[in-house]
Formats: structure tokens, C-alpha cells, sequence
């Protein structure tokens, strides 16, 4: 495959992120230490994260950055967890947030002065 980016980046971070918060939540669920139910929601935001940030990596090396309605779920999703747990695995999610957007911005530029 041709890719438009030498690195897709910001999928990356959220495939990181979501596998190490799948790999949490087996650590947590095998120690016992939560509730059954907190590991299982805690593990399949890890396996759903790793699988949006693999989505976002082909999205990146097909177009060059990541498309603005993909950004808006990301975004209102993270919102979305900030809004009910502040102090949670939600606020590295702004990280690819951030370098996407960025992607974004550079490409929209782009197209605008071209």
C-alpha cells in the first residue's frame, strides 16, 4: 500500500493506549481486585480503542490524515468520558485527539492554499 504519511501517528497512540488498557484490565480481572462488571467495561474500551485506532491508521495512510466526522466521534467520545470520569484513562485519549486534529488542520491548509 502507498501511504499519504510516513507515520500514522495518531492511530498508533490509540492502538497503544487501547492495548494497554485491555492488558490492564486482564491484570485487574485475574487479581480480583474490582468488580467483574468494571473489568469487562474497563477491557472492551481497550479492545474497542484498539480497533478504532487501527481503523484510523488506515485512514491515515489512505488519505494523508484523519477525516474531520472521525475526528467529531473521537472528540464527543472523549467529552463524553471526561464529563463522567475526569480523572480517567479518557484524558490520554487527547493525545491522538490532538495529533489528528493537527493532521487535519495541515491537510485542510493544503487543500485551501493549492
Amino acid at each position: 500500500m502507498n501511504s499519504r504519511t510516513k507515520f500514522p501517528l495518531a492511530g498508533a497512540l490509540l492502538v497503544v493506549i487501547g492495548t494497554v488498557h485491555t492488558a490492564l484490565g486482564i491484570v485487574v480481572f485475574v487479581a480480583g481486585d474490582q468488580d467483574v462488571e468494571l473489568t469487562f467495561w474497563f477491557t472492551e474500551f481497550g479492545v474497542l480503542a484498539t480497533g478504532f485506532g487501527i481503523a484510523m491508521i488506515a485512514l491515515e495512510r489512505a488519505l494523508g490524515y484523519v477525516p474531520g466526522t472521525v475526528l467529531l466521534a473521537l472528540g464527543v467520545t472523549t467529552v463524553f468520558g471526561l464529563a463522567f470520569m475526569p480523572l480517567s484513562g479518557f484524558v490520554t485519549v487527547l493525545a491522538p485527539l490532538g495529533v489528528a486534529a493537527f493532521g487535519w488542520w495541515r491537510a485542510r491548509n493544503a487543500r485551501v492554499t493549492a
